[in-house]
């Protein structure tokens, strides 16, 4: 029974190596939440169990693409040019029509929904979603309706997304182009890890991965030569950040690492010193009416920079400009107040989620090998959720 254990250890380990291929997420931490729910650790088991539960709710014939059930329609007039609502813009109450919007800025107008957001937010999690339950059980079932969303995304004919954000953060009334849009693509690269995941499925095979490499890269020669692309790209704030994301995990899913380590050489360190006090602060983000949230906002996406750029082989944890400017220093500066909200100097009209603070000292807290900022984001706490996002850092409650 002795060699019995060790042999079905040995294999659950070999099996579970194969998950190293995501684009955004730790690795090993999805090897080691796919053992703790074999080993039916309580920390993970009931939650992802309930994920399996509501996973049902991607199953039937609800349509995963954004012709079906269209809502506003893009001034292009086809069905598959995306299209959502900019935010925080509103109806003008001194215009009988509401148009031009005028902005409030950290309200959301919730006509947000009629738009292709909802949709592109429903893909990521979906997709998402099912590649990890068929990494974690290995029921095939997951990779087949995840193949099959895929396909009627982007690579139907009739259904699937154009490769552009033309029509991205739309403002009714507004005549002038705006690259802000391009921001929406994070739902895009967060969907390829799903892609990733179920790469080893005979319901996604090399010809899918090519057709949705191709996608990938027209949409990545978008991005980077159309107007609004450049737009964003010269952008001063978080989004010149997101921008800069989207291009990594695209790169990466399209094989292309040694791109990724350009970006990271060439674009990001260089926003970091354009963008960080010295103090670690990000004054584009204090300017706010959200202040935390943008500055967790912004640390957000040099986390998830940092994932992709290691599969490149760069630690930007451990990167420090000339400068002084680091990500390490961006922790620093906002530690204090995701341990009191309330103490926030600057402006936060909506209270701030305290979990969004403990995730980020946990991870870098592992990251900078700093136990103090482990121990606060124990002290803080989040409540646990049947969401991958909050189980991959399960042992944060210990």
């Amino acid at each position: 029974m002795r060699v019995l254990f060790v042999v079905i250890s040995f294999v659950i380990v070999q099996m579970s190596a194969f998950a190293q291929n995501t684009i955004t997420m730790n690795d090993q931490r999805i090897i080691e939440l796919k053992k703790a729910f074999i080993n039916n650790d309580t920390r993970v088991f009931s939650f992802i169990n309930s994920i399996i539960e509501s996973s049902e709710q991607y199953f039937g014939d609800k349509p995963y693409n954004i012709v079906k059930d269209k809502g506003p329609v893009a001034p292009s007039k086809d069905p598959r040019d995306y299209i959502s609502l900019s935010r925080y813009w509103w109806p003008d109450p001194q215009k009988v029509d509401g148009l031009p919007y005028i902005r409030h800025d950290g309200k959301s107008n919730p006509e947000l929904e009629r738009y292709d957001y909802r949709k592109i937010t429903e893909l990521e999690t979906a997709v998402s979603t099912l590649g990890m339950l068929y990494y974690i059980t290995e029921g095939d079932k997951y990779a087949k309706r995840a193949s099959e969303i895929l396909r009627e995304w982007f690579l139907d004919p009739v259904t699937g997304m154009n490769p552009n954000m033309t029509y991205a953060q739309y403002v009714p009334g507004m005549s002038y182009i705006r690259g802000t849009g391009i921001l929406d693509g994070r739902a895009i690269v967060y969907a390829l890890n799903g892609a990733k995941l179920i790469e080893g499925s005979k319901y996604w095979t090399i010809n899918d991965k090519k057709a949705l490499q191709e996608w990938v890269k027209i949409f990545l020669y978008w991005m980077q030569n159309s107007t609004q692309g450049l737009m964003e790209q010269n952008a001063q704030n978080n989004h010149g950040l997101w921008y800069d994301f989207i291009r990594m995990g695209m790169s990466l899913y399209i094989d292309d690492p040694s791109y990724v380590k350009l970006i990271v050489e060439t674009s990001l360190y260089k926003r970091l010193d354009a963008q960080q006090e010295i103090n670690g602060s990000f004054p584009q983000e204090l300017a706010r009416t959200l202040g935390l949230s943008y500055t967790t906002f912004a640390l957000d996406a040099f986390y998830e920079c940092s994932e992709i750029a290691l599969k490149a082989g760069i630690d930007m944890w451990n990167h420090t400009s000339a400068s002084g400017r680091s990500i390490a220093r961006g922790v620093e500066f906002a530690f204090p107040y995701y341990l009191e909200p309330q103490k926030w100097p600057y402006q936060q009209i909506s209270p701030f989620e305290t979990g969004r603070g403990s995730m980020a000292l946990y991870i870098a807290g592992l990251k900078l090998k700093k136990k103090e900022y482990q121990d606060a984001a124990r002290k803080i706490g989040y409540t646990a959720k049947p969401n991958f996002r909050y189980l991959l850092y399960f042992d944060i409650n210990n």
